[in-house]
């Protein structure tokens, strides 16, 4: 019997790059193997200049090269790597993305935001628990470092699919709370994030709804907001997977970290270090999505844009 071919999905975030390797199995799904993810900030600085920075490119270039050799030892015979808000943002990405090409040879294919919202929501669907899709309305939402999305599920309808470009590093850099943050500055994101986010919710999501929806939230914010919650040592996908998170908990997680500052929010368990720069942002982000929807809690998904990639890449050799 001639061996499956092993595949790899590659996601060029505006804050964390990731990888995922898998071979497909007999029924159709597939396996991962390996994961590996590096907080490289590809998009830091970009909100202020318009481009992506030469400091920025060489983290995130340098991260791909260390993922194009664990895929040569892994023994991957094809690749798929996306861009999202960043590669979307920049003016000088083509630069980065000849960079990519001509050094490790991948062609990076730059996402619109309905295809970022309809991968994460297929990656998202790949753990979510059955149940979850009995409500009538169920909307599936993912923060990421530069641009969040949204995409709407209703029985027996297509998907409404929706982006915002505000995502933890921009909002971070955008709108600097100060180290530890200043509680005059707290107030002012959130007061801004609650018109920002409720005038989007208003015109591209609730116009589509017969009642409040049940919300499931992926993505590094929202998964981080859980490995806090469960004080985990060593994060486990498997304890993250359709965990519910109420509002007050995140409401309470985000009063913890906009008091502490940045040296000792990244000591917390269940924090990557890396993140605890825009993890204030991260966590008011989500505690206004949950106020404007109307909701007590949401249900937190690991699985996003990467399994939504593989997956589409699984279904190729069936």
């Amino acid at each position: 019997m001639t061996a499956l071919p092993r595949f790899a999905a590659l996601d060029l975030g505006s804050l964390t790059v990731r990888l995922a390797v898998a071979e497909p199995t007999p029924n159709g799904q597939f396996r991962v193997l390996l994961h590996r993810r590096e907080i490289t900030g590809l998009g830091q600085g970009l909100a202020a200049t318009g481009d992506l920075a030469p400091q920025s490119m060489a983290r995130t270039l340098k991260a791909l090269q260390t993922f194009k050799q664990l895929m040569t030892a892994q023994r991957v015979e094809v690749c798929r790597a996306v861009g999202t808000q960043a590669l979307r943002q920049a003016r000088n990405r083509q630069l980065f993305l000849d960079q990519v090409q001509d050094t490790l040879g991948l062609a990076v294919e730059v996402l619109a935001p309905e295809a970022e919202a309809r991968l994460s929501l297929t990656g998202v669907l790949t753990s979510l628990a059955p149940a979850v899709l009995t409500a009538p309305n169920v909307l599936v939402f993912d923060v990421g470092g530069g641009s969040s999305e949204f995409a709407l599920m209703r029985p027996g309808r297509e998907p409404v699919f929706a982006s915002l470009p505000l995502g933890v590093l921009t909002l971070s850099q955008a709108r600097p709370l100060g180290d530890p943050p200043l509680p005059e500055r707290v107030a002012a994101l959130k007061e801004e994030l609650a018109a920002r986010l409720g005038s989007f919710y208003q015109g591209a999501i609730r116009p589509h709804l017969e009642g409040d929806p049940c919300l499931v939230g992926t993505a590094g914010a929202v998964t981080t907001l859980a490995a806090l919650q469960l004080k985990l040592r060593r994060y486990d996908p498997n304890k993250i997977n359709n965990l519910i998170l109420t509002r007050d908990q995140v409401a309470a997680l985000a009063e913890l970290l906009a008091g502490l500052p940045e040296a000792a929010r990244a000591r917390l368990p269940g924090i990557e270090p890396a993140k605890a720069g825009v993890m204030v942002a991260g966590a008011l982000i989500v505690l206004t999505i949950l106020t404007v929807c109307r909701q007590d809690s949401l249900v937190v998904i690991d699985a996003g844009l990467l399994e939504g990639v593989l997956h589409e890449m699984a279904r190729r050799f069936f």
